[in-house]
């Protein structure tokens, strides 16, 4: 007989790939999770899984959709469960997985994260990031129960929800003469080098926005981390562009990064929450969404 601790091997195994990795994350035998795997399996007469030597478990579709069903109700049993265990409204416990674009990861979960756990102790934040697409195809995997990311990759299987609007801004080095100004027009951008963050939707949505002025941006450098971007533009390799203000980053030489404002209106851009379409969210889910909102909104208009 089948109960939600053989669920929960599952939808673990899912999100880490790894029969192995469960078992330590969950402190279970190895035999144990292959069992109620293939007792599912057998079962229903599906295959959840297909092993691949050098990539791991990855989901079959009918595994994608056993897979989403069972994580929403292991959500409702952990909202049943609060329900009862709760001494006041606030109570919630449980794991929340979280799948996050890259770009911003860095600069808004710590915060965000730090703001959640110190209202709701009892929770484990699980966090993953990616581009926009692997955001979207976490969630279409059941290895995640939220996304944070921007809205410019639409996928007719995601739910977006508005966080905030944003808006582009230049960053620079504090020993780039850029530095000292109080705005930049695009045009002046023109003959700068630019580190370019290389994320599908993000690159194309940059491009879009200088050829609004019949530019192309004289790419230096591309990259597909936040993390490095920053580390270039600090050096003085070149300019970039982001959606969410930069604070107290240096390099190793003590060069710091200013961010500049753009003299244009550029178009914005949407930080939302993003959901499997018609998946039914927890309370602990609920919370988190609540926190982003309450929390992440002054991003748009943080000027410190």
């Amino acid at each position: 007989m089948h109960n939600l601790r053989h669920l929960k091997y599952i939808t673990e195994a899912a999100r880490l790939g790894s029969i192995t990795e469960a078992s330590r994350r969950l402190r279970v035998s190895q035999p144990a999770i292959s069992a109620a795997i293939r007792s599912f399996e057998d079962e229903f007469n599906i295959r959840l899984f297909v092993r691949n030597p050098s990539q791991g478990l990855a989901l079959t579709p009918p595994g994608r959709n056993f897979v989403t069903r069972a994580r929403e109700l292991l959500g409702n049993a952990q909202d049943f469960e609060n329900l009862f265990n709760e001494t006041d409204d606030d109570q919630l416990t449980g794991r929340l997985e979280i799948s996050c674009y890259a770009a911003p990861a860095p600069l808004l979960l710590p915060d965000l994260i730090k703001n959640f756990c110190n209202e709701y102790p009892d929770v484990e934040i699980g966090l993953q990031e990616g581009n926009m697409e692997q955001v979207a195809n976490y969630l279409k995997e059941g290895a995640a129960d939220l996304g944070l990311t921007y809205d410019l990759h639409p996928d007719s299987d995601i739910d977006h929800e508005l966080i905030t609007n944003l808006s582009p801004f230049v960053v620079v080095s504090s020993k780039n003469p850029l530095a000292k100004r109080n705005k930049i027009s695009i045009k002046e951008l023109k003959n700068e080098p630019l580190i370019l963050m290389d994320s599908p939707g993000y690159s194309e949505y940059l491009f879009n926005y200088f050829s609004m002025y019949d530019l192309r941006p004289l790419i230096q450098h591309r990259s597909t981390t936040n993390e490095m971007v920053r580390g270039m533009v600090a050096m003085g390799n070149g300019y970039s562009i982001s959606l969410v203000k930069i604070k107290n980053v240096y390099s190793y030489d003590g060069s710091s990064l200013v961010n500049v404002e753009l003299e244009e209106t550029p178009p914005s851009v949407n930080l939302v929450i993003a959901s499997l379409k018609g998946f039914r969210r927890s309370k602990l889910a609920d919370a988190f969404v609540q926190t982003c909102k309450t929390k992440l909104k002054k991003v748009a208009t943080d000027t410190s």
